[in-house]
């Protein structure tokens, strides 16, 4: 027999869920993009878990999700970067093969000057894209173009992309220039791993992501506000940018509490001007110098 509470439970997901589906896209008015010098570093928030960062002259893209559906869910807010405003990529990272972080047809679209650097067993999904360069990594392994180094190291998360497991790798990384660290991890859920990365890195700005935690057994492998800002702590970052939410409903909770409960957190921690919530199409240049 099913409770009232599962039953409420359950029509609330439908109805959340049935938002991303019937609601067209949310239009975004294209922001100018910064020009960093060699020595900041530019975040810009195009949605989801897709960041623009450019550093060291390097321009690098993060889990590009361009479509406007994943096979399910519907795009809430279109693009903050639209692709063709992108500048020329140099890199593009992919944590992990979920559907929401490795789009195949956006990887068939943005230019394939760029090299692909993703977690391994992955680059089977990449090559056909058209890229000049597939670079796989596993877990301690690093890539480096011109002054940028690209780090894997190990999250919480899991990689399978079917049904089926198919042991698909799945990977954080940290960005490391002369300019500045970077640190993004994909998705992950909170683990005593970030302190360690705390103590051996100088993180200028960690892209943690906020969203996905509802339900609790979500938080496995998913971060909520409250983990996020310990991991941040942990971290010893600069500056903490929220991604992972109001992009596509992929879970319980309302699009827009994630960063509605972190802007509360932030202010009763004393750390409101070291978190940076960009909405989709915004950005930061954080200056060099620790």
């Amino acid at each position: 027999m099913v409770s009232l509470a599962g039953a409420q439970g359950a029509f609330d997901l439908v109805a959340h869920l049935a938002r991303s589906y019937v609601l067209p896209a949310t239009p975004v008015r294209p922001a100018t993009l910064p020009s960093p010098s060699v020595g900041d570093i530019a975040v810009s928030y195009v949605g989801h878990a897709t960041v623009l960062i450019q550093l060291a002259g390097v321009n690098i893209l993060t889990d590009p999700v361009y479509s406007s559906r994943l096979i399910l869910p519907k795009r809430l807010v279109e693009p903050g970067i639209p692709m063709e405003r992108l500048p020329p990529l140099d890199l593009v990272l992919v944590s992990h093969g979920h559907m929401d972080h490795l789009d195949v047809p956006t990887h068939q679209r943005l230019p394939n000057e760029a090299i692909a650097v993703c977690a391994r067993n992955l680059a089977d999904l990449l090559e056909p894209c058209g890229y000049r360069r597939v670079v796989e990594l596993s877990w301690g392994e690093t890539f480096t173009y011109k002054d940028v180094t690209i780090r894997s190291v190990p999250v919480r998360h899991w990689g399978t992309r079917a049904l089926i497991p198919d042991d698909r790798g799945y990977t954080g990384y940290v960005i490391e220039s002369a300019a500045g660290t970077v640190f993004f991890p994909g998705d992950t859920a909170y683990f005593p791993g970030f302190r360690e990365y705390g103590r051996q890195f100088p993180i200028d700005v960690a892209l943690l992501p906020i969203g996905a935690y509802s339900p609790p057994a979500f938080r496995r492998v998913h971060m909520n506000p409250e983990d996020a800002l310990q991991a941040f702590v942990d971290l010893r970052a600069r500056f903490l940018v929220p991604i992972h939410w109001g992009t596509f409903a992929v879970s319980y909770e309302p699009i827009d509490e994630p960063p509605r409960w972190l802007h509360a957190l932030a202010a009763a921690n004393d750390l409101a001007d070291r978190v940076v919530i960009l909405k989709h199409g915004a950005s930061r240049v954080v200056q060099a110098g620790r």
